[in-house]
């Protein structure tokens, strides 16, 4: 979601797709840039409920809504709360390694970058209980799939 740095074009190879993620230089991405007029918000309200490492209170009812409309915006989620896998995946090793402050690509390679999604996804769906429909559940993976960057 928010990461303070100057405008940055990230680019990634995945299942023979190509996906660019542009970061503003607020750290606005498209899904920011969607959701805060959508929601009639401000970028003040959004820095609220992020701390420093990108995480948010998954019980928050602001958090919530955000998210939601976050992972919509950014074709993650649908407007049912189905997973796009191949979508999250590309934004997972590539923005969320940066908003994560770990996009050292020689010390976080992409390929185990995928790796590391695959297993998040599986370890996620056994915490909170979901398949492939995160509908009402969007702020808890956010973090779990967050946290499992952190964790490195």
């Amino acid at each position: 979601m928010i990461f303070q740095l100057t405008s940055v074009l990230f680019l990634s190879a995945c299942l023979n797709q190509v996906a660019y993620f542009e970061v503003t230089n607020l750290g606005l991405d498209k899904g920011d840039l969607i959701c805060i007029p959508k929601l009639n918000i401000t970028i003040d309200q959004i820095y609220a409920i992020v701390n420093k490492i990108n995480v948010i209170n998954p019980d928050d009812e602001f958090a919530k809504k955000y998210v939601r409309c976050w992972m919509f915006a950014q074709g993650i989620t649908d407007g049912e709360g189905n997973l796009n896998l191949d979508v999250y995946k590309i934004w997972y090793t590539t923005s969320g390694y940066v908003y994560m402050r770990k996009d050292n690509v020689e010390k976080y390679k992409i390929e185990d970058r995928g790796i590391n999604f695959d297993k998040a996804v599986m370890d996620c769906q056994t915490q909170l209980g979901f398949t492939l429909n995160v509908k009402e559940k969007e702020p808890h993976l956010y973090i779990c799939m967050m946290n499992s960057i952190g964790a490195l």
